[in-house]
């Protein structure tokens, strides 16, 4: 049953009640003998009927007061709703995600070509962090772009290696501790910020000019006691990123961590 077949039972429930409370109270069952009281209208009456007008008007209600506290009824719906969409597009992202993960790890199974294991390790990448953009900022009209650095143990820095969408630093190497990308992967934290330029060891690779994009979200990629690199995410709005972008990030983060791990096995 949709959601108008529900409102419509409800109005059917609503409605026999009143009328038939209403019925049993101002008629109770001792006026059939003694022809007496009725009709017997009271408070409790008019409440039953007030039950029947609610039953009544229950589609075209808008909005509730209660205890100087207003409801909006449609726009609560309307956002249960949004809420329902966005709590399934989350869990259809979870879903891919597993089953992307096997369908990758039985691929690169079935090769021992370094450059075809590279391109499908390079390949699966992108395609999840493709995923994750459409989750990383409220604003649809917000760019946003990914990065990923990975850590190169015999040069002691890390190195960017892939983005989306087209993205391409201006500095691609990092030493360890070095910016806020080498420092927050030498202590293995996460941070953020709305504005880059306030970011702990903030280094300017454009001289002078402002940077383009100023949100930024940085966090390690690891697995177990094993450090792999760094993910980065950064947004031309000078505004944080969401809790809900923050784990679809870590999300992401993890899915790296396990195809480069795989990889990597190879």
């Amino acid at each position: 049953m949709d959601r108008d077949g529900y409102v419509r039972a409800a109005q059917i429930v609503l409605a026999i009640a009143g009328v038939g409370g209403a019925i049993l109270h101002a008629a109770p069952l001792r006026w059939l003998t003694t022809k007496e009281n009725w009709p017997a209208l009271d408070a409790v009456d008019l409440g039953w009927v007030a039950l029947i007008a609610v039953a009544a008007l229950l589609p075209w209600i808008s909005k509730l007061t209660f205890a100087g506290v207003s409801v909006e009824i449609r726009e609560a719906k309307e956002s249960a709703d949004e809420l329902v969409d966005v709590i399934s597009d989350y869990a259809n992202l979870v879903q891919n995600w597993s089953s992307s993960l096997a369908i990758y790890v039985d691929a690169i199974g079935q090769t021992s070509d370094e450059t075809v294991l590279a391109e499908r390790l390079r390949n699966y990448i992108r395609d999840r962090m493709g995923e994750a953009l459409d989750f990383l900022s409220d604003d649809p009209k917000d760019k946003v772009r990914i990065g990923l650095w990975i850590f190169i143990p015999d040069k002691d820095l890390l190195e960017f290696r892939f983005g989306v969408p087209n993205f391409t630093p201006t500095k691609a190497t990092y030493a360890i501790r070095e910016g806020m990308i080498g420092q927050a992967f030498d202590e293995q934290r996460r941070f953020m910020e709305s504005d880059v330029r306030r970011a702990p060891n903030y280094i300017n690779t454009r001289g002078r000019k402002k940077p383009p994009y100023r949100a930024v979200w940085c966090g390690p990629v690891s697995l177990g006691q094993e450090k792999i690199g760094m993910l980065t995410l950064d947004k031309k709005s000078a505004t944080l990123f969401s809790h809900d972008a923050e784990e679809v990030a870590r999300g992401l983060a993890a899915q790296c961590a396990l195809a480069i791990d795989q990889y990597r096995s190879r």
